[in-house]
């Protein structure tokens, strides 16, 4: 096991922030951070956490000089910054015997040659490729906060569950075993289901976007294409989408995709199909055979409903771009009410679905961890557990949350995403039977609060 004399944060957003107690808890370790803004909101929790808090902005042309330094055998290096590439700071940790976690992969620009920003899926894939050459070298965690991250855990543990609701009793082990118990429950689309209801006291001025988390990655998540893992028992391929084999990424962004979702205390809600890893990459571990010729494959996305006040602020993204936004803030200490409704959600063709995930109140994560909303502490607790892990099985090359030890990383997590709400449903997303993605879609195209 390794032994974290430093700690290196790459950002220090809302998340950073909220990171911070929960890294105090656990660690004993150096912090040096680095974040483009220093603020004196971000200068006074670094230094209420003895953490050394630079302003640098960290670039492809800096990022080797700046950060060589501190690598060692004892460092973990954390990636919690928008833009900041997540291959090329794998590849530098690699080098020094780091490990490394990061929340989502990252390029260092996320426009591209057509003027569109860049999909999850040419993201992932070149990470993919550069993965398969280390795989026992030291421990790189990608993509693995709340989703992406530890919804692959909950995942897992609701297939468990379902299975056993049913009379069925696999202990599945490998990828394979994992997909096959998957086809027998006949799953055959599997959302990843959020619906925010944090309010904060604050009224949102008209050119001001915010948001309970990254209003950054907020913003990239609408102006990106949307992404789902695409099924084997899907028939009609929407208009206008490309099939990249496991996934299909639509030509639209998605802030103008709606889909119908369910939760145990919202009951059914529209949400944005927003683009993100787990969808891909939950899709392709569940795939029996290959991923262009697959014998079974559930359809996965994510189906995401901001708190109300996100979702106004939304509107300023009507030309596809961010132009009419004059200011940005996360909604933290001016939460007043609300809860961050998180779960994996299970349809099944055969059997009753199931929804199983958190009901986290903001007045509940304020009590867990100081600076945390609902939303931050689903977040914080599954970076700590993924280097909780990353300590233990320190030479496990590149990795995705589907690859770790599901149930060390869900002990660790479950008392800071409680209370934990499994509850099953006939709920179908309409009077047909279908399960075919055009079932879900809503038109027109727009999200009311």
């Amino acid at each position: 096991m390794k032994k974290i004399d430093r700690i290196i944060i790459v950002g220090f957003g809302s998340i950073a922030q909220a990171l911070l107690p929960l890294l105090s808890e656990n660690y004993d370790s150096e912090i040096i951070i680095f974040d483009k803004e220093v603020d004196a909101t971000r200068k006074n929790i670094a230094s209420e956490y003895s953490a050394t808090l630079n302003e640098k902005l960290i670039t492809k042309n800096n990022f080797h000089s700046v950060l060589s330094p501190l690598l060692s055998d004892s460092s973990f290096l954390l990636n919690l910054a928008v833009s900041v590439s997540s291959l090329a700071l794998i590849g530098l940790t690699q080098r020094f015997n780091t490990l490394y976690l990061d929340t989502c992969i990252e390029p260092w620009d996320y426009a591209n040659q057509s003027n569109n920003l860049k999909s999850n899926h040419s993201l992932r894939e070149n990470l993919k490729q550069y993965a398969q050459t280390q795989s026992s070298t030291t421990t790189a965690i990608v993509g693995h906060g709340a989703n992406p991250g530890f919804i692959s855990i909950l995942l897992k543990k609701a297939i468990l569950e379902m299975a056993l609701r049913n009379g069925i009793h696999d202990k599945p082990t490998t990828q394979s075993e994992w997909a096959k118990l998957s086809e027998r429950l006949e799953l055959q689309v599997i959302q990843i289901s959020e619906r925010d209801t944090q309010i904060s006291s604050k009224k949102r001025a008209p050119k001001s976007f915010i948001c309970t988390w990254s209003v950054d990655g907020l913003i990239t998540e609408c102006l990106q294409p949307a992404e789902l893992g695409w099924g084997s028992h899907e028939v009609d391929v929407p208009l206008n989408a490309k099939n990249n084999g496991y996934s299909l990424e639509l030509f639209e962004q998605g802030r103008n995709v709606i889909v119908k979702s369910w939760s145990p205390n919202y009951l059914e809600f529209n949400a944005y199909l927003l683009t993100h890893n787990e969808s891909l990459s939950i899709a392709e571990y569940l795939t029996l055979d290959t991923p262009s010729t697959p014998k079974y494959r559930p359809t996965v996305y994510y189906a995401y409903h901001p708190c109300d006040q996100a979702v106004d602020s939304m509107h300023l993204l009507c030309n596809g771009s961010e132009d009419q936004i004059e200011s940005k803030e996360v909604m933290k200490d001016d939460i007043v009410s609300g809860i961050d409704e998180l779960g994996i959600f299970l349809i099944s063709r055969k059997y009753k679905s199931l929804w199983l995930g958190s009901n986290l109140s903001i007045g509940k994560a304020r009590k867990m961890a100081k600076h945390n909303s609902a939303t931050s502490l689903q977040v914080t607790s599954s970076i700590v557990a993924g280097m909780k892990w990353a300590e233990q099985n320190s030479e496990s090359g590149v990795l995705e949350s589907e690859n770790l030890d599901w149930e060390y990383i869900y002990d660790f997590v479950e008392p800071y995403w409680q209370p934990i709400i499994t509850q099953e449903t006939g709920w179908r997303p309409s009077n047909n039977d279908t399960l075919q993605f055009h079932s879900f879609r809503v038109h027109p195209k727009k999200l009311t609060t």
